[in-house]
């Protein structure tokens, strides 16, 4: 809803001429509550609530007779998550003293609806309405959109939709102040959101506050770790500014980030920003058509392929405040060919925030139209074969509530979802929600996941995907230069796939997927070598392999892939076959010893279950580490020694130092294996050091995966 500060001062006149008998306080002076009362309409007028609030309770203190400030503290109350119901008996105080101003009715059932009491709200706007004069056009129309909001709201929770699981995704992504707009990798591995609070750049140089809207908009990003968000850290300094920067949208690759700026007193734009290994490049302003001078562009998402990009614009044109449109890409990299998505889609009223699923068929989206109950509400539409998208649809209770619903993302596999909003339940300004889904329909598309390698090194490659039956290319792709790692998001048909390195090796494979019906994940790595006989000893299943094992459900990657949830028994799996290798996750040691610390026992419990139901297999325990090198610790031990210090003897060292720690740390597995009923004939240790690096040394994430304990299957 939008803030009139002039009806608001109206009001001010007409209650500050009512006489109250009250104690005031003295505690503030006329001129400090004058320069408070400042303070406190401007952090209304910009939409800071938390911190109005703060003032007018201050003001009220000072002056209680005062009904101005009681009512702007009840209004400020309505768009308090943990204290709105506090609203209702402030203004209807106002209303008992100043029954004849009419305005308090509008608030008073603004107050109602927010804490979900429909009827009575209904009936406060039909008694404003019923008395408002022709000069509060703005606000009746605002009473009659909140009525039919009130309307729908009933007849939606009505039909909650108790399958689908709401929790706030809490700490450590979100906080005191807002986090919105999430964006995932379709394998859910990465998040980026958008955070306005105190650690945004430049907050240094701004006087502390509540609320977020003092601060400017950053990006953050967090990666699952064993299935739990890591602590958010700042994308860098390539994106984050001293202004608004706000992540918008992410390829499914995870590779692509859209990112919303306003530069240059516009009224913002979409720019695109790409990771090169772990770093992400400066956001260049997208070409084409896309960006307007004299509009505002500040949300999109981008189809499977690359292909498509929708996006949100208040450009002239559209049916009513921000329209969803979108735009395809050009030959020359620019994007074109700018549709308004059309009627089914977009309202006289904001529609915004879209979300292509990576199955290339489902549009979800943000309106305050439509069957809204209250700000804006999440939507989706299906594409029909003829690339039209159908009716929309409202997502339901309890994702929707009254409070702003927006920016829903949801992962390949369609179970899980991340959106933003706000309400009882949030801990900040705006938090970020997460949905385990019950009613949203199921995807039917494979996700293909792998890394690239050139002579068993991760490596950057350029990736194109064709259809086989007839040739035409569907969309180019890159794995990471540092991790090796792609994704992929297929729909059902015959795909070929032609992964060329810098160097310019090839390799080629193909797949048919035209009979799958229901969401897979496939696992194929792409391994390239110098020497051609290395590739015919080494087992680098096909894609259609991988397909098969896949619809056999043999295509574990960890330990905890065996595992169900919640339970610590195996899943019903194929047999152990030799040769298959599984990565043990929160293997911990003392720093710089082979020693177990006490949380690893959990995961090898789990190991120790796995061996007892598998009594025949013989297994391969290898530990694994990084390839760090201390410098001047190194050039002291050398010192020392009375040897000359140089790279070669230290990476000798090292690398018998590593290899050496490695050694005891797999027999210390070992060990606690066979002190849990597990023959010691069954296990062999194995330490590699760095010799096999999975991942990069350059970065700490590639450290830490390098630095791992594995068992391999020798013989069953």
């Amino acid at each position: 809803m939008k803030n009139n500060i002039r009806l608001l001062t109206v009001v001010f006149l007409l209650l500050s001429s009512v006489f109250v008998f009250a104690q005031e306080d003295e505690k503030l002076t006329n001129k400090q509550a004058k320069e408070l009362l400042e303070q406190a309409e401007q952090n209304f007028e910009d939409q800071n609530y938390i911190d109005a609030l703060d003032k007018f309770k201050q003001l009220y203190e000072y002056k209680p007779s005062d009904l101005y400030y009681k009512l702007m503290m009840g209004i400020c109350y309505t768009y308090s998550p943990e204290e709105k119901e506090k609203a209702i008996d402030i203004i209807e105080q106002v209303k008992v003293t100043n029954p004849e101003y009419n305005l308090v009715n509008f608030y008073l059932g603004k107050a109602y609806a927010v804490n979900y009491d429909f009827d009575k709200a209904v009936t406060l706007f039909n008694m404003y309405l019923s008395n408002s004069s022709g000069s509060d056009e703005e606000e009746v129309g605002l009473a009659n959109k909140m009525i039919q909001n009130c309307k729908n709201a009933k007849e939606i929770l009505a039909d909650t939709i108790k399958q689908n699981i709401v929790e706030n995704v809490q700490y450590p992504i979100n906080s005191q102040y807002s986090e919105y707009v999430p964006v995932i990798s379709a394998d859910e591995s990465v998040m980026i959101f958008t955070y306005r609070g105190v650690k945004s750049k430049g907050a240094d140089e701004e006087n502390q506050s509540m609320g977020s809207v003092d601060y400017d908009e950053d990006v953050f990003i967090s990666y699952k770790k064993n299935g739990e968000w890591t602590e958010p850290v700042s994308i860098g300094d390539n994106i984050n500014t001293k202004g608004h920067d706000a992540a918008i949208a992410l390829s499914v690759d995870g590779q692509t980030l859209f990112i919303y700026k306003s530069e240059n007193n516009n009224m913002g734009d979409i720019y695109v920003s790409k990771l090169n290994g772990s770093n992400w490049s400066k956001p260049e302003k997208l070409k084409g058509d896309v960006n307007k001078n004299d509009s505002w562009e500040g949300s999109a998402s981008l189809s499977a392929n690359g292909k498509v990009l929708y996006f949100a614009s208040d450009r002239e044109g559209g049916r009513g405040g921000r329209d969803l449109y979108k735009a395809e890409l050009q030959s020359d990299g620019s994007w074109g060919n700018v549709q308004n998505l059309g009627y089914t889609i977009n309202t006289a009223f904001n529609d915004d925030a879209p979300f292509i699923h990576p199955d290339n068929k489902t549009l979800y989206f943000s309106s305050e139209g439509h069957t809204s109950i209250g700000g804006y509400d999440i939507f989706y539409t299906k594409m029909d074969e003829y690339g039209n998208f159908g009716d929309a649809v409202n997502i339901g209770y309890p994702i929707n509530t009254i409070n702003d619903d927006r920016y829903f993302v949801l992962a390949a596999d369609g179970k899980t979802g991340y959106y933003s909003g706000g309400g009882e339940h949030s801990i900040g300004e705006q938090d970020i929600f997460r949905i385990i889904t019950g009613k949203v329909g199921k995807p039917v598309l494979a996700l293909l996941l792998g890394n690239v390698y050139f002579d068993d090194a991760p490596t950057g490659s350029f990736m194109s995907l064709y259809r086989a039956d007839n040739g035409e290319l569907e969309g180019t792709f890159k794995s990471n230069s540092e991790t090796g790692k792609y994704v992929m998001a297929l729909t059902p048909g015959r795909y070929e796939i032609e992964v060329e390195l810098e160097s310019g090796e090839i390799v080629r494979d193909s797949i048919n997927l035209e009979e799958i019906t229901e969401y897979i994940e496939l696992y194929k790595d792409f391994r390239i070598y110098s020497d051609s006989n290395l590739l015919a000893t080494n087992d680098n299943p096909s894609l259609q392999e991988a397909l098969i094992n896949a619809l056999n459900g043999d295509q574990p990657k960890t330990i905890d892939t065996l595992f169900t949830a919640n339970a610590g028994k195996p899943k019903d799996v194929k047999p152990l076959d030799a040769g298959r290798s599984f990565t043990l996750n929160n293997i911990f040691y003392d720093f710089d010893k082979s020693t177990l610390r006490p949380e690893s026992k959990k995961e090898l419990n789990h190991l120790v279950v796995i061996l007892k139901e598998n009594p025949t297999i013989k297994v391969e325990i290898s530990s694994h580490t990084d390839a760090s090198r201390n410098v001047e610790m190194a050039k002291k031990i050398f010192e020392r020694k009375g040897q000359e210090y140089t790279k070669e003897a230290h990476d000798k060292m090292s690398q018998a130092y590593n290899q050496k720690l490695s050694q005891r740390r797999a027999q210390s597995v070992v060990n606690y294996l066979v002190a849990n009923g597990i023959a010691k004939n069954r296990l062999v240790p194995a330490g590699y050091g760095e010799l096999k690096p999975i991942a990069t040394n350059d970065t700490d994430e590639g450290k830490q995966q390098n630095r791992r304990t594995e068992f391999k299957v020798l013989a069953n």
